[in-house]
C-alpha cells in the first residue's frame, strides 16, 4: 500500500493489533478512544505523548475528555501524528495521506476503543471512505482496509 513505509507507521503501527477508523474521527469515536486510554492508564485524565515530524516533535498532552482527542484529530489534517500512552504502548495513529486513523494496543485497549465487531468496523470504514476517491486517493477503501487491518485475535 502506498505510504505504509513512513517512519512513524513502521515504528508504531505495522504488525500490531489495531482497530481501523475512517479519516477524521467522530466525537463518539473520540469518546471510546478516551475511555480506552483511561482504562490502560488507570486515570480519568491520562497523560499521553503527541508525536509528529518523524518522531522529532514530542509533547506531553493531558487528555481530560473526548473533546481533547477530537481537537487533536481536527488538527491532524496533512500531518502524520501518533498519540501514545507510554507504559502500555497503546496509541492512535493519524495517516498523513488522510486515509485512516488506527487505534493500536492490546485487547484491553482495543475492546474499549472500538466496541464494534470486525465486520461492522470494516463496513463502516468502507462506506465512509468511498467519497475519498474524489479527493485523489487512488486505492479503493477495501484495499486500504485490508492492508492495515490487524484485529486482535
Amino acid at each position: 500500500m502506498f505510504g505504509d513505509d513512513s517512519l512513524l507507521y513502521m515504528k508504531y503501527v505495522k504488525g500490531r493489533s489495531n482497530a481501523v477508523y475512517p479519516w477524521s474521527l467522530s466525537i463518539v469515536d473520540c469518546y471510546f478512544i478516551w475511555l480506552a486510554f483511561c482504562k490502560v492508564s488507570g486515570s480519568d485524565r491520562p497523560l499521553l505523548s503527541r508525536i509528529s515530524a518523524d518522531g522529532e516533535q514530542i509533547e506531553d498532552v493531558l487528555i481530560a475528555d473526548a473533546y481533547d482527542i477530537y481537537e487533536i484529530d481536527s488538527r491532524a489534517e496533512g500531518f502524520e501524528v501518533v498519540l501514545r500512552h507510554h507504559s502500555s504502548g497503546s496509541l492512535c495513529y493519524w495517516d498523513i495521506h488522510q486515509r485512516f486513523v488506527v487505534a493500536v494496543g492490546g485487547r484491553d485497549f482495543l475492546e474499549v476503543a472500538s466496541p464494534y465487531p470486525g465486520g461492522i468496523e470494516k463496513h463502516r470504514y468502507i462506506e465512509e471512505m468511498m467519497h475519498r476517491e474524489a479527493f485523489g486517493i487512488d486505492e479503493p477503501p477495501e484495499v486500504i482496509y485490508a492492508a492495515i487491518s490487524n484485529p486482535f485475535s
